[in-house]
């Protein structure tokens, strides 16, 4: 019995030993290949950087020689640079990268079967900014994997090629579409091109494409889709939709947003809607919305006559000029956020 126990502890102990020598030569061999990588990309690096020292003006022939397998090291840097160099430097980059094939592998790997390789192939290729892959970039945006269409968003945002804005709508009536803020900033990236596509969109019978499509909109400053997000505004059927037109609809500053949001004060609209045109004449910065601004400032919703007194603030001595006539603790608070002077000049 002892003996039979004895054999146990000794194989147990034999499993240890090997155990703990196993870890230890994994961690030698990763410091070792660390090191290697170190060794290999400290040239690299030294030219990444005296090539961004001279704004890509200089070194791209240098960094073309590099060899594969130090290039290889240094690609995190050079991705790096990429991602955040702008303007001649990083059309020079890009040239560094086309001549040693990245694009080729990258449009190969939009195509692989592991997600993370189709990820970063996605973003490579947004990030060298290639038109010619926003075809097969668009495909991603119907990826079975969640990241990988988040990834294939923001590239298509980087590359900034209209001709993707429908393929991108049409991705977020998705059951799993990518999120709403990141969908809009990639089509805002995309520019006026996209205006009229966007426009389009609003007849879209998904509720949050048609959202999506006016924010995108308003950040735009479409002046040109003012009679359409006005439609929208008096017409959808669903109230998120149409406060986001009001909403919009103040950001865009055009004359023609100034009576179909004064339209949208009164009953019987709901009450977030008043509130949210309430809001955007505010920001729309017209004098003429200061009498029916001011004819809100009792009124019996709370949210209302909030928004109204601060629009008036915000419109400048006609509003405030409102404010003052009128003596309420919306209208107190309003002032009170003005400067000393500016309420004493009045």
């Amino acid at each position: 019995m002892f003996a039979v126990f004895g054999v146990a502890i000794l194989v147990l102990l034999g499993v240890l030993v090997g155990t703990a020598a196993g870890i230890i030569v994994v961690r030698v061999g990763r410091r070792v290949r660390g090191k290697r990588r170190a060794a290999l990309a400290a040239g690299p690096r030294r030219a990444l950087l005296a090539f961004v020292a001279e704004n890509g003006e200089e070194g791209s022939e240098d960094l073309i020689a590099i060899p594969d397998d130090a290039w290889r090291a240094a690609l995190p840097a050079a991705l790096g640079l990429l991602g955040k160099l702008r303007g001649d430097a990083h059309s020079a980059l890009v040239s560094v990268f086309l001549h040693r094939g990245a694009a080729r592998a990258a449009l190969a790997d939009l195509h692989a079967r592991s997600a993370v390789r189709r990820a970063r192939a996605a973003q490579l290729l947004g990030d060298l900014e290639l038109r010619e892959a926003v075809p097969q970039i668009c495909e991603l945006l119907t990826d079975r994997d969640h990241e990988v269409r988040v990834v294939a968003v923001r590239a298509l945002g980087r590359i900034g090629d209209a001709k993707a804005a429908w393929r991108m709508i049409a991705s977020l009536d998705l059951r799993d579409p990518v999120p709403s803020l990141l969908a809009t900033q990639a089509l805002v990236q995309m520019g006026r091109g996209a205006e009229v596509t966007l426009s389009a969109a609003l007849d879209h019978p998904q509720a949050r494409v048609r959202a999506v499509c006016l924010d995108a909109l308003g950040l735009l400053g479409a002046t040109g889709a003012v009679s359409r997000m006005a439609r929208v505004l008096a017409d959808d059927d669903i109230l998120d939709v149409r406060v986001a037109a009001a909403t919009n609809l103040g950001r865009l500053g055009a004359r023609g947003a100034l009576q179909p949001l004064i339209d949208s004060l009164d009953p019987p609209h709901p009450d977030a809607l008043r509130a949210a045109a309430a809001r955007a004449l505010g920001d729309l910065g017209a004098p003429a919305a200061v009498p029916p601004l001011a004819a809100h400032l009792d009124d019996g919703e709370f949210q209302i006559a909030h928004e109204a007194a601060h629009s008036l603030r915000r419109l400048g001595p006609p509003g405030i000029a409102a404010l003052k006539e009128r003596d309420n603790d919306h209208c107190r608070e309003a002032l009170a956020l003005l400067q000393p002077d500016l309420v004493g000049a009045q």
